[in-house]
């Protein structure tokens, strides 16, 4: 008799992005993201960073070790082409400046082209919104839900 083994695949969700501020709680312990990012992996949602995103929340000694090790169960995105271009179309769709929103922007392009629901965690009330809301005006219209922390 033959067995057959059933594959059993995680069903995708969605994603949830965390930016600087959503990764420096994680990093440093902090019991609500930690049970967020919990619920959400849970649930099938991929957790995502901007390979950017890393080098906001530089950290040394224990603590960089413990960046490291989380860094390496999470879906690190690259900036390539496609991020540059969406980053570029935000900037340009919500008025904000380059030089002063660049990675947030870049962050928020990332979320845009990730597997939707997109649910993105972030502390900031400014820029963050007005491009998630310019987002809407890309190829798709990919709607980038905010979770403030």
């Amino acid at each position: 008799m033959v067995s057959k083994r059933l594959k059993i695949r995680a069903k995708n969700e969605g994603t949830l992005v965390l930016d600087a501020r959503g990764l420096s709680l994680h990093v440093d312990g902090d019991e609500a993201m930690r049970a967020r990012i919990e619920v959400a992996q849970q649930s099938g949602r991929r957790v995502a960073v901007s390979v950017l995103t890393p080098l906001e929340v530089r950290r040394t000694g224990e603590a960089a070790k413990r960046l490291q090790f989380l860094l390496s169960r999470f879906d690190v995105k690259p900036v390539n082409d496609a991020v540059t271009d969406a980053a570029a179309k935000l900037l340009d769709a919500s008025g904000l400046d380059g030089h002063e929103c660049l990675v947030d922007a870049l962050v928020v392009a990332t979320a845009a082209l990730c597997t939707p629901p997109v649910l993105l965690v972030t502390s900031d009330k400014s820029h963050i919104p007005a491009l998630c809301k310019a987002a809407e005006e890309l190829p798709g219209s990919p709607r980038v839900k905010i979770v403030n922390v």
